[in-house]
């Protein structure tokens, strides 16, 4: 039977050390190489086999190519999963899979969607040692689980060089690396936890390593990971029959069963070509989900760590704007600024600035909408209105655009003077800025929780432009504003 052609992205340490085992196995070989620095594709491509390309679409469509195998820094792995989906390319991504199960869901929807085979290169589950374990316990060799130790800790900062191991832009730190190993190996013996306990050592945004506790119905499982510490490496359950013990259980070749029954179990063979083989015929099957490494347990798995992120405290940069969606402010709105004469200001920032107008309300639009304000809460009309209807024709509001999501509104303010203490209703000066959020109501929360009632001076409301907000000031009374936009605030869609 032909080999399974495989095109491999990113030729980095875990790349060759797969590419070591790929190459001696019967039925894989390399034929397409890619790398965002050409000259190492070439000189992998010319250790293992293939040829170099200098796109990733030239090397995923190169003749004999079967699957993708993306080898890249986990910051990276979602983005060029995406791109083998959507071009209906086979795909097995190292671990960690994703950064977050949000992510992952999101990939594995669209895979499902496409029909096209993705799985998480999860060696360890791949191999004979890890199933016998496995069937161990599903077996009840040894009784009824009592605890569960592992340790995955080894002093690796003191001798790698590699900046990625703690570098978390590129999703560094002892639970993306190295505590993935356990975490699964607890999952895939015992299922989801009841309940996760999480004590880690952050250090500059990554983490040194951390103490897992993993409760289920009857006994709990405590994990100690860490890059700066030897503890050592097994996995080992003890129940009310025996015990089972796997050194090195990542990567193990053996493991032993030991009490009411005894058993033993040595697998020397090629651990990493073994899964690229396991892989190979699934796709060959015309399957589109493993069955060894299933979407959902790589979405459960990584779920526990987000938890356990969680209860650290630790985010990755580019999760900020997801993780801090309700409390983070993510940008100014707009400026707001009165004018004496608005289509001067209009044609300065337009002509001059390079704005573009994106929305007008003139003091008729104003005028509805005090009245049916008025009229919702039964409330008579304010004399000011005859005023409005006057000018009802007159511009009152131009949102002026220099960037996404980001204004110049300018006001018609009839008369208006400059003072030295500016009159937000009548002045020639700043009248107030404004800050957008996502979620304006757990951002009004935690203005609330931090003390800040002094300062708020309004409830949310829709506005005139159907943008919720609510105002608040300063410590010296400026005004600003807090803005929500909505699917229909004019902001987005202008008028």
């Amino acid at each position: 039977m032909k080999k399974f052609g495989w095109a491999y992205i990113g030729c980095g340490t875990i790349a060759h050390t797969t590419a070591k085992e790929l190459v001696k196995s019967q039925d894989n070989e390399i034929v397409a190489v890619w790398n965002r620095t050409y000259e190492k594709a070439e000189k992998f491509a010319k250790k293992y086999g293939g040829k170099a390309y200098q796109s990733i679409e030239e090397a995923i469509h190169a003749p004999g190519v079967e699957g993708v195998y993306i080898a890249l820094t986990a910051d990276q792995h979602a983005k060029y999963v995406k791109l083998c989906i959507e071009h209906q390319k086979p795909v097995l991504c190292e671990k960690p899979f994703a950064v977050n199960a949000a992510q992952a869901e999101e990939l594995f929807r669209l895979a499902k969607e496409k029909k096209v085979y993705v799985s998480e290169a999860m060696w360890t589950w791949h191999n004979k040692t890890a199933q016998r374990v496995k069937a161990w316990i599903s077996e009840g060799k040894v009784g009824a689980v009592q605890k569960v130790d592992c340790a995955y800790a080894f002093p690796m900062l003191k001798f790698s060089r590699n900046p990625r191991i703690m570098n978390p832009s590129q999703i560094g730190g002892a639970l993306m690396d190295i505590g993935i190993y356990g975490v699964r190996y607890c999952y895939e013996l015992f299922g989801m936890p009841n309940s996760i306990f999480c004590e880690g050592r952050l250090d500059h945004g990554a983490d040194l390593g951390e103490l897992i506790r993993l409760d289920y119905n009857d006994f709990s499982a405590k994990l100690n990971i860490a890059l700066d510490k030897k503890v050592g490496e097994y996995f080992t359950v003890s129940g009310s029959k025996g015990t089972i013990h796997v050194p090195m259980f990542h990567m193990a070749s053996k493991a032993s069963l030991k009490g009411a029954g005894t058993d033993e179990i040595r697998d020397p063979s090629l651990h990493y070509a073994k899964e690229f083989s396991n892989v190979a015929a699934e796709i060959r099957e015309g399957l589109t989900e493993s069955r060894i490494i299933s979407s959902q347990s790589t979405v459960d798995c990584l779920k526990i760590m987000d938890e356990c992120r969680r209860q650290m405290k630790l985010v990755f940069p580019f999760e900020m704007s997801q993780t801090d969606r309700q409390s983070q402010i993510r940008t100014i709105s707009h400026l707001g600024f009165n004018c004496r004469d608005i289509e001067k200001s209009i044609a300065f920032y337009r002509n001059v600035m390079g704005c573009t107008e994106k929305f007008t309300l003139t003091y008729g639009d104003v005028a509805d909408d005090i009245r049916k304000q008025c009229n919702r809460d039964g409330k008579k009309y304010p004399l000011y209105l005859l005023g409005m209807k006057r000018m009802k024709n007159t511009k009152w509001s131009v949102y002026m655009q220099w960037a996404d999501r980001s204004f110049i509104e300018l006001f018609y303010i009839p008369n208006a003077r400059r003072r030295h203490i500016p009159d937000s209703g009548k002045d020639l000066n700043y009248t107030h800025y404004a800050l957008e959020v996502s979620d304006i109501y757990a951002f009004r929360d935690q203005v609330l929780a931090k003390g800040g009632a002094p300062y708020v001076d309004t409830e949310i409301a829709t506005g005139i432009e159907n943008t919720l907000q609510f105002w608040m000031h300063d410590p010296d009374g400026n005004r600003f504003e807090i803005m929500e936009y909505t699917p229909s605030s004019y902001q987005v869609t202008g008028r």
